[in-house]
């Protein structure tokens, strides 16, 4: 069963963290021009707090990315990305927590539904 532990959403994308049984999936969905999701992108780890360093570090990239291509000033974005950044790592690494990302958690749903056929 899924647990919704965070959902956040911007003019462009929305976010999530959610509680699955194999661990704590963050998923980056965007808008599309008709409103319509597009993707998601996601990441699996294990431990709720590298997910939420996952996320934070997300949006502020693509905050940054949004203010680039629109050519809006991007202020302390690129700062407030380095920061999230290297607090990822360092949780990651603590906590022993590599993501799987994309494909990976594509292949894992995919040979779970095999598994439950």
């Amino acid at each position: 069963m899924a647990e919704l532990l965070r959902s956040e959403s911007d003019t462009d994308h929305r976010y999530r963290v959610t509680r699955i049984p194999r661990g704590y999936l963050v998923s980056c969905a965007q808008k599309g021009e008709t409103g319509l999701m597009l993707g998601p992108s996601e990441w699996l780890y294990r431990t709720q707090e590298a997910a939420e360093r996952g996320l934070d570090l997300v949006m502020l990239m693509n905050g940054w990315w949004t203010a680039m291509t629109r050519g809006y000033p991007v202020g302390d974005l690129p700062a407030r990305c380095e920061i999230a950044a290297a607090e990822h790592k360092r949780a990651v690494e603590r906590l022993s927590d590599q993501p799987l990302i994309g494909r990976e958690v594509a292949e894992l749903r995919e040979n779970e539904e095999n598994d439950d056929r």
